[in-house]
């Protein structure tokens, strides 16, 4: 597959989000990634993804910035490579966006229970991107993809029962990934939507094993009730960032969920 298509990544060097970066860049997606460090991340795409820094330096626009800051947001959903006449107010956007936000949970001293450094991250991301396209209508609305976590459905338990205990301590980044989530559902429906279509992907426990591929990941999607062939214990955060490549970014470059949207869990 070989694309002329564009996609902004938030979060592109986390365990799910550069994966799927990589794989972007290698089909001929143009691409910008918003990050604190871009050696980091070119760092990160050259020895752990085998990206040339040919292809890099070609195909790949970064921005350096707060995910939180409205301005190199902006930058990195309209870029100036595809705003060439007017690169500050021009409306052409990415096709795609794809958002891996996220941090680990802590456990601080003298606490027993994990704890957010950042407990709105997620839902304060979302809403600085959708307020940055309400601001700059794009041409084109874009679709929005983004990583989320199990254990959120409205419709009941969608994880094990032995891994409940687990995700119940994970409560305050739960809540902050389901208002996340709650924010892409009700953007699509607005009269004057910022994105045409969203993809919310559940993976199950992330890990940090190796990739075994697409074709071992289960799938499933929320559709009126919990995504039962896709309840399962774990997946590696690379193997999500696969799916997220073949199952989700695919669809959206055909054009396949325009003005649709769904919930997806993944797992083993």
């Amino acid at each position: 597959m070989f694309s002329n298509k564009s996609v902004a990544f938030f979060g592109a060097t986390g365990g799910s989000t550069a994966p799927c970066l990589a794989q972007c860049l290698k089909a001929g997606y143009t691409c910008t990634a918003l990050v604190r460090n871009a050696e980091k991340l070119t760092t990160l795409l050259e020895t752990s993804h085998s990206v040339p820094h040919e292809l890099i330096s070609k195909s790949l626009t970064i921005v350096v910035g707060n995910v939180k800051d409205p301005v190199p947001v902006t930058q990195t959903l309209f870029p100036a490579i595809l705003n060439p006449s007017d690169p500050t107010k021009g409306n052409k956007s990415v096709d795609i966006i794809v958002s891996g936000i996220g941090c680990y949970p802590i456990i601080k001293k003298g606490h027993w229970l994990p704890e957010q450094e950042d407990p709105t991250l997620c839902q304060d991301v979302i809403s600085t991107i959708l307020n940055s396209l309400r601001a700059r209508p794009p041409l084109v609305k874009p679709g929005l993809a983004m990583l989320s976590t199990t254990g959120i459905s409205k419709f009941g338990r969608d994880v094990p029962l032995l891994m409940a205990p687990l995700y119940a301590l994970l409560h305050v980044p739960h809540l902050d990934k389901k208002v996340m989530e709650d924010m892409a559902i009700a953007a699509v429906k607005e009269e004057r939507a910022p994105i045409g279509s969203y993809v919310l992907v559940r993976p199950s426990l992330l890990t940090n094993g190796e990739a075994k591929g697409v074709h071992k990941v289960r799938w499933d999607v929320e559709n009126g009730g919990i995504a039962k062939k896709a309840v399962g214990y774990t997946i590696s955060r690379a193997d999500v960032g696969g799916f997220v490549f073949e199952k989700v970014v695919g669809p959206f470059e055909s054009g396949r969920d325009e003005g649709m949207g769904k919930i997806i869990l993944v797992t083993y």
